[in-house]
């Protein structure tokens, strides 16, 4: 971006958001960062390399700073998880100095929270472990559009499952998912394996020492071994987008 309030500000992938979230949150609540073991607690991590490795990754991109030797309650936030989203509101308003502001008239709060909402189709539950049943129309989740790309292909899911855990993914959590057949590999997708449906990191191996193709449905849990499969048996329903959770 060439914009100088949003030039240094890198942006965060799911996981990274999440986790600088709850650290942000524990600051508000407690007064102090959490200890390296309450965020593996939090998240369900098998080991604190999770935290590690995401705790560096936000130090990389200037969001917290935290010394060396994992130093307890030693975090601290520099950046706000939502520091990208108000730089780019900030330009915005700057590139539309003069625009007319017409007055609104305040609906009431209900209503305003409903046209904020955008109303995805739940299509059942979907493994995070073994696969185990079809996505079959259920219900309707209310979402914030920000976290849909494409609403009209987009689609949720309830996870099941202990399976993608290190990835910030936990059971009874709402997917949100981009309908596709299409996949790269390291994306987080929803596979149908034998008409049943499960979410795991999908990768295609294809090298010359493979007799066939094969695809790996990997999980996000060092108690967990990846799946393999032949490309006839895996058909990608889409690539997970978003997450919701409720505590």
């Amino acid at each position: 971006m060439s914009d100088a309030l949003t030039h240094n500000i890198h942006p965060l992938s799911l996981n990274e958001k999440l986790t600088l979230e709850f650290i942000e949150g524990y600051v508000l609540q407690n007064g102090v960062a959490p200890s390296y073991q309450e965020i593996q607690k939090h998240f369900g991590f098998s080991s604190l390399n999770s935290v590690q490795r995401y705790i560096k990754q936000l130090q990389t991109k200037g969001y917290i700073s935290s010394p060396a030797g994992n130093q307890k309650r030693a975090i601290t936030v520099l950046r706000s998880s939502s520091a990208l989203k108000d730089a780019l509101s900030s330009v915005l308003a700057q590139k539309q100095p003069n625009a007319v502001s017409t007055p609104k008239i305040r609906a009431p709060a209900e209503d305003r929270l409903q046209r904020e909402l955008l109303s995805l189709p739940l299509l059942g539950t979907v493994a995070a472990g073994r696969p185990i049943e079809s996505m079959t129309h259920d219900e309707f989740v209310e979402v914030p559009p920000s976290l849909v790309r494409e609403p009209r292909r987009s689609f949720t899911l309830r996870v099941s499952g202990q399976s993608m855990i290190e990835d910030g993914i936990f059971d009874g959590d709402i997917l949100i998912v981009q309908e596709q057949p299409r996949a790269n590999n390291g994306e987080i997708c929803v596979c149908a394996v034998d008409g049943e449906a499960t979410v795991k990191r999908f990768y295609l191996h294809a090298g010359a020492s493979l007799a066939q193709p094969q695809v790996e449905l990997r999980p996000a849990n060092s108690a967990f071994e990846s799946m393999w499969y032949s490309p006839e048996q895996v058909a990608i329903r889409g690539i997970v987008v978003g997450l919701l959770r409720k505590f």
